[in-house]
């Protein structure tokens, strides 16, 4: 056996060669930004009922190429954390407005399962869009509790200045 050529001799980021990622080189961010889409792909799939209804082959396939397109414009500036609420929170606002536009959940789990072109990029953008307003949402969190840790850090210091001021002038 050729294990020079096996997978774990890959020097390819294992998250992007699983997920079908062209660039060999993926930031800490990247990472977590593609497994987080990644997660929430595959929940998704799981919550329209398609995970079931495929061997393991076609839906890894069809994950593949969600996640690829999905992540394609996908960027994120500064840290990027997730948690499970946090994906169930974006999976559920994903569900909505796939029901929106295709009618209910019957008829999503029928389109998922066509694996049609255009009902991947229309699923694709979906989640992209859900996603960029989790980012978004999680830097504006980002920047309200650095204001705040800012302001408290002034107050604190306005109270070491005061008990200094008081501690000097009873000297």
């Amino acid at each position: 056996m050729d294990t020079m050529n096996s997978p774990m001799n890959s020097t390819e980021p294992a998250a992007a060669s699983a997920s079908g990622c062209e660039s060999p080189i993926e930031t800490d961010v990247q990472k977590q930004l593609r497994l987080f889409v990644t997660m929430l792909t595959l929940r998704l799939l799981h919550k329209c009922n398609t995970v079931q209804s495929r061997t393991k082959e076609q839906w890894a396939a069809h994950m593949k190429t969600l996640v690829s397109q999905t992540m394609e414009g996908l960027t994120v500036t500064g840290n990027f954390s997730a948690d499970s609420k946090d994906m169930k929170k974006v999976c559920k606002a994903v569900q909505k407005d796939l029901q929106k536009r295709y009618g209910s959940k019957g008829l999503v789990q029928t389109v998922i399962l066509q694996e049609d072109a255009a009902v991947d990029a229309d699923i694709a953008q979906c989640l992209q869009t859900h996603t960029r307003a989790f980012i978004a949402e999680q830097g504006k969190k980002r920047s309200s509790r650095l204001k705040d840790a800012f302001v408290y850090s002034l107050g604190v210091a306005g109270i070491i200045a005061t008990i200094l001021i008081f501690a000097f002038i009873a000297v």
